[in-house]
């Protein structure tokens, strides 16, 4: 434990030596570092055009045709700016071409027989050429170019022509940015990964939902959606819209237009509504479920006190739940008549098929599905531990059982079907980190999704919930999966670990990803863990042998959190056999974080190199420690059953000197501890307080 105190100081100092700053960020720094969508200096000089390459040159001319888009128009526009920021050339955009004598390095068209979501482009000696379908596919077609040259780390494209298609309809994320919050930076960011729609919750017009104390606060969602739109991105509104009225009520007509018809008038450019039970609950008069919201608890108690073991309306695909969806309808198709609704079916996941196909059947024909793609199955781990996963997890690739029956029935009955897909690189299988760094799992989520769509015709995605996006190497392997023509995944991850830690590198780097790929799937992914110490990282309270703790002793109000581990531990019957499977676990993230923590140690690799490795190593060191937190908790769960004082004291300042190395991560890297709805529940003052703690009630030093 001591040494590894000691490599995460050093390599907070090496951190501050390598950025030339500072190694201690404040709160939100690390949105400096995302603040732009073209990294500076990306070339690197002393690479040579090979004779089947066609160079970018100083002075490059891009035509867009006489009249492009203002899309196009922007979108051309970035191309040169990322020249200029990424590649050190300049270069200008011409309309019309017709008036320069030379050709342009890259000329751009517009060809409406092309089929939906495509674009081609052909390289030669001459200079680049590109069709492309629409405004927006040919916008995809140049941040193709851009992602081409960030691989090749300099202004060279390889001859050659290559078709490619976006497979899905539509690509839905949440901003990773904070909650709600759409930078212009952001935006350009989520265009130039491919996503071509952003998810915006909605309590009413201009009300959004308060991340810290859950309660409405102000947002210009209009300006979200007009923003948006000129990064060729469309907006979705995600409801937490309250019409709690059953559709046969006579005020029921009047209900619905001041809640959902008020939303689509004043947003009639939003192109869909996504609901989802918990947030869309009616006093329902289907008998198998109980007519009260979750809101209810004193109500929802008595009837459980006298036995009422029935779900609530939200949690159960009842009869009358289409009824309700076509009230939604009808009011709002006469403000915004193409917005898309879609009925997310994530709730009543475990109900039986049988009802939750019957809903599917009933509901308007023109109202989308979408379900949760890995979600509720069960596995057995490599020690034989046997697991049913809780939620959103990346340890199986999926389809689980519940989404692949909703799935082939909407394939057979012709209604479209989305998957909540997780692929924008996050689950809740760690809740304060900003991606999964485990590539080859996400292959076969990847791979999975693919096979979804030619099989059962799944049409779209989102990518994430609440936690968001995060710009990184994981949204780049997703975006050229989920291409038709796109690279090959191998090919593509050895390039991008190439680029980012040098080619003398770039083999060890993959091997740590598989490791670390290889050796993830032993999480055991139940509530008791993610909404418990993976949900927190080291900032999850151990109160072992200690009363209950009330939430307002924390420095913020527990969100998606229980603070008393033994409240939840019942859920895990075999918390010995999980232990069994931590140790290996730790010492796998922590031994790829030294790698790359060697790597940033290599005076032979330039500064951003070195920097890119140093946060991977960070990344993979808090992995470790939230892992050692889970641990620690589980051990003193064993230790308090046995009532033994001693033992759980000794495991208390173990929990100690991880939550000393894990404050120094969090204050190296401030997206560490932090997620965009839970806000620094994570982060270092979280962390000090359970240090505080720690000394407090064990009398530690």
């Amino acid at each position: 434990m001591k040494r590894q105190i000691v490599v995460t100081v050093a390599a907070v100092l090496l951190l501050g030596s390598v950025a030339g700053k500072t190694a201690i960020e404040k709160p939100y720094d690390f949105r400096r570092r995302i603040a732009h969508v073209h990294e500076s200096n990306r070339r690197d000089w002393s690479l040579k055009r090979s004779a089947d390459e066609f160079e970018i040159a100083e002075k490059a001319k891009v035509d867009v045709g006489e009249s492009p888009s203002p899309l196009l128009a922007r979108a051309a526009a970035d191309f040169c700016d990322y020249c200029a920021q990424s590649m050190g050339v300049t270069a200008s955009v011409v309309t019309p071409y017709s008036a320069i004598r030379n050709p342009p390095a890259v000329a751009v068209a517009i060809d409406g027989t092309m089929p939906a979501r495509s674009y081609a482009v052909d390289v030669s000696g001459k200079g680049v050429s590109i069709r492309a379908a629409d405004d927006r596919s040919a916008a995809q077609a140049l941040y193709h170019l851009e992602d081409r040259m960030n691989l090749r780390c300099a202004p060279f494209l390889k001859f050659g022509r290559n078709t490619r298609r976006h497979r899905f309809l539509r690509r839905m994320t949440h901003s990773g940015w904070g909650c709600d919050r759409f930078p212009e930076a952001h935006l350009a960011q989520i265009a130039h990964a491919g996503l071509d729609t952003v998810l915006v919750f909605v309590k009413d017009v201009d009300i959004t939902k308060d991340v810290l104390l859950d309660r409405p606060t102000r947002t210009d969602v209009g300006d979200i959606i007009r923003r948006a739109e000129a990064w060729g991105l469309d907006t979705y509104l995600y409801s937490y819209v309250s019409a709690y009225v059953h559709p046969d009520d006579p005020k029921a007509a009047e209900t619905f237009e001041g809640t959902f018809g008020r939303l689509a008038a004043a947003y009639p450019k939003a192109k869909g509504l996504v609901c989802v039970g918990e947030t869309s609950q009616f006093p329902t008069k289907d008998e198998r479920a109980m007519p009260l919201r979750w809101q209810q608890t004193k109500e929802i108690a008595e009837r459980r006190a006298k036995g009422d073991k029935r779900p609530l309306a939200g949690w159960f695909p009842c009869r009358d739940y289409p009824a309700w969806f076509e009230g939604v309808r009808r009011a709002i198709r006469p403000h915004a008549p193409d917005m898309e609704i879609v009925a997310w079916s994530y709730n009543w996941n475990r109900q039986p098929e049988d009802a939750r196909l019957a809903f599917i059947d009933a509901l308007p024909p023109d109202t989308a599905m979408m379900a949760t793609f890995g979600k509720y199955f069960d596995i057995v781990k490599r020690n034989g531990l046997k697991s049913r996963t809780d939620d959103y997890t990346l340890v199986y690739s999926g389809p689980g059982g519940y989404f692949a029956s909703e799935a082939a029935h909407c394939a057979k009955t012709g209604r479209r079907m989305y998957a909540m897909a997780n692929t924008g690189g996050l689950t809740w299988d760690f809740g304060m980190v900003p991606y999964l760094p485990v590539p080859h799992l996400w292959k076969k989520r990847f791979d999975a999704i693919v096979k979804a769509h030619d099989d059962w015709k799944v049409a779209g995605l989102m990518e994430n919930h609440h936690y968001g996006w995060w710009p990184g190497f994981i949204s780049e392997l997703s975006k050229e999966s989920f291409t038709e023509g796109g690279m090959p995944f191998e090919e593509h991850l050895m390039a991008i670990a190439s680029r980012d830690f040098g080619p003398a590198n770039a083999a060890a780097a993959c091997s740590i990803w598989s490791d670390w790929s290889t050796r993830f799937v032993d999480i055991h992914s139940i509530n008791a863990n993610q909404y418990g110490p993976f949900r927190y990282g080291p900032a999850y309270p151990f109160n072992a042998m200690e009363p209950d703790l009330d939430g307002s002793e924390l420095p913020m109000p527990p969100r998606y959190m229980y603070p008393n581990y033994r409240k939840i531990a019942e859920q895990n019957k075999a918390t010995k056999k999980e232990l069994e499977l931590l140790d290996p676990l730790i010492e796998c993230f922590m031994k790829g974080a030294d790698g790359f923590m060697g790597m940033a140690s290599q005076e032979g690799l330039d500064a951003t190199r070195r920097e890119r490795a140093l946060r991977m190593g960070l990344l993979g060191q808090y992995m470790a420690r939230t892992c050692m937190t889970a641990k620690h908790v589980k051990e003193g769960l064993v230790a308090e059953r046995a009532g033994e004082r001693a033992r759980v004291v000794e495991i208390a300042r173990a929990e100690l000197e991880n939550c000393r190395a894990a404050l120094a991560l969090t204050l190296a890297d401030s997206r560490l501890g932090w997620e965009p709805t839970m806000l620094y529940r994570g982060g270092p003052d979280a962390i000090r307080w359970k240090i505080d703690y720690l000394k407090k009630h064990y009398g530690l030093e």
